[in-house]
């Protein structure tokens, strides 16, 4: 496998002027006198490739070199010019060619417009391990010495500055060498309102750069940046001073831990500070030492710990609408009242195919919850969550003839399995339950009997748990206005008690739908849509006599939409 790079980026910096051998003795443009190109350190596995450039500061105009020896950039009569056997240096893409009389050298002309350009080093894909070649880079402005530049980069092993690397190392590190490194994690829980520290074990076999970053579980929805309050502190074990870490959250993203190790046993630990109200959440700590920068067999190491906190992760769902088109779209939850939904995105078109749409139950935000749908011809087809980055797996037939249903409503657990329902309402008013079994190859039992009567129902929807029983409940819009509530029982043969009274003037709305728990207060929600087009939320309250709060206005023009679940 080989892998490319792009041009490198310029850094457009004030920086001192480079003279090595006399190279920017001539500088007739002003703005060439800052400009200082620099190189890198590489380590490439056999069949990888890479630039050598490591950005530079200033604005071009002129000539970069590069020159590319088997031994250290230290002999003037360049004896060594040229690659070693395993590694081939070849002109970079945007206009570097070979410099004649000097073997392994390269003249790349750079202006403003053509930033700076590499030569790219390529491992063959039988390079023995610790095959070794040294680059030198300098810079001629237009109007000076190209020569004078190519004896600068030739002996820049004599001159260069750790500040402004002039000179790098490029070493092809193989898989089984990589991997005679490794690392171990001790990842303590963290309390809240307090410090700990957790540990890090490098066996270093060559020089490599540490990272430790944290991330959530695959059961957990991400986290938002400002709600993990655990900062890194400090981190200590690193020879002098090669060890920092990143200010702010560890859920801000990034390397958040990394130290420049040499070869040897090393011991890192950071200092982890919480905040008084963090929630219980399960972070994985992710360890790698990378001693190969292009290739495989770098070790790595990954650990979970928790936040010993008594306040729970309150997960977050999703709407989906469809459009009359076919798109079908969905909304993240927030967990914020006054702002109950964040950006919309489109999950694809073609949905217009289905009668039919339900969730299972609420779909979290990490794409945990499924969805089923039914086509024009009465086949349901199931669509998995999948948790795993992509909304949900592809689709699976459950089977042919339901179209002799008017509703189907996601239930979620209604029987106290555990395992998500389905209840559905046929043409003569008869409610069947339709139990989940957890098996995707045949993902319901046998339906049974609810009961008739269900057709004086104008909407039925299932909220989840209104009462706070912790079990799945229904409700259901009749003809006149009014909205009735049916506690789940948790018995599946009589999986929902008498109806109660919610209260009139529900026959304003197009769409009732539950959604699961919107303000992140552990109760379940509902959202409305009017026949303006206006979405409007009603906060659980987890009290069965009043199970909603008066509703507020979450926006306008959600007509747009034919389906909403």
């Amino acid at each position: 496998m080989r892998q490319s790079r792009t041009r490198a980026a310029l850094v457009v910096a004030a920086a001192t002027t480079l003279s090595a051998a006399g190279v920017c003795a001539a500088q007739p443009a002003a703005a060439d006198a800052g400009f200082h190109p620099a190189v890198r350190n590489l380590t490439l596995g056999p069949g990888y490739s890479w630039g050598v450039g490591d950005g530079a500061a200033g604005t071009p105009d002129g000539t970069v070199v590069y020159a590319f020896s088997k031994t250290p950039l230290t002999d003037a009569s360049w004896s060594g010019g040229g690659m070693p056997a395993g590694l081939t240096a070849s002109a970079g893409r945007y206009g570097c060619t070979v410099y004649a009389g000097a073997p392994g050298v390269f003249a790349c002309p750079v202006t403003s417009d053509n930033p700076l350009d590499e030569p790219e080093v390529a491992a063959g894909v039988s390079a023995a391990n610790g095959t070794t070649a040294y680059v030198g880079i300098a810079y001629a402005p237009h109007g000076s010495s190209v020569a004078a530049a190519v004896k600068a980069a030739q002996l820049a092993g004599t001159t260069s500055d750790p500040q402004n690397p002039t000179a790098a190392v490029i070493k092809v590190i193989t898989p089984a060498q990589a991997a005679r490194s490794s690392v171990t994690l001790s990842t303590p829980d963290v309390p809240l309102s307090s410090s700990l520290v957790q540990t890090v074990h490098v066996h270093a076999e060559d020089p490599g750069h540490l990272r430790v970053n944290f991330e959530r579980t695959r059961d957990e929805r991400p986290f938002d940046m400002d709600e993990l309050d655990i900062e890194v502190q400090s981190v200590d074990g690193g020879p002098g001073s090669s060890c920092d870490h990143t200010l702010g959250s560890i859920g801000s993203g990034g390397d958040t831990v990394r130290c420049d190790l040499p070869a040897g046993d090393h011991t890192v630990t950071y200092t982890l500070a919480s905040g008084p109200a963090v929630a219980a959440w399960k972070i994985n700590a992710h360890a790698d030492f990378e001693v190969v920068n292009h290739g495989t067999g770098n070790p790595g190491a990954e650990s979970t710990f928790a936040v010993s906190s008594p306040y729970p992760v309150r997960d977050r769902y999703r709407l989906f609408a469809r459009d009359a088109k076919g798109l079908l779209r969905y909304y993240d939850g927030t967990g914020r009242a006054a702002a109950p939904y964040g950006e919309r995105w489109d999950l694809g078109d073609g949905w217009q195919q289905y009668t039919a749409l339900s969730s299972l139950g609420p779909v979290t935000v990490h794409s945990t919850g499924d969805v089923v749908a039914r086509d024009k011809s009465g086949v349901l087809w199931h669509f998995k969550g999948s948790a795993n980055g992509s909304l949900f797996a592809p689709r699976a037939k459950v089977g042919g003839g339901w179209n002799t249903y008017n509703t189907l409503v996601g239930s979620a657990d209604v029987s106290g399995d555990g395992r998500s329902d389905l209840v559905a309402r046929d043409s003569a008013g008869v409610l069947w339950l339709y139990r989940g079994t957890g098996d995707g190859a045949a993902l319901f039992a046998p339906r049974t009997r609810i009961g008739g009567g269900w057709n004086t129902y104008t909407a039925l929807t299932a909220p989840g748990d209104l009462t706070g029983d912790g079990r799945a409940d229904l409700l259901g819009r009749d003809a006149s206005g009014v909205l009735w509530l049916y506690k789940g029982t948790g018995n599946a043969a009589a999986p929902y008690a008498s109806r109660t009274k919610i209260g009139g003037g529900w026959n304003t709305y197009t769409a009732l739908t539950g959604t699961g728990d919107l303000t992140s207060d552990g109760r379940a929600d509902l959202v409305a849509r009017d026949s303006a087009g206006v979405l409007w939320l009603y906060k659980g309250t987890g009290n069965a006599a009043a199970p909603y709060a008066p509703r507020t206005r979450i926006g306008g023009g959600w007509n747009a939409y034919n389906t909403l679940f």
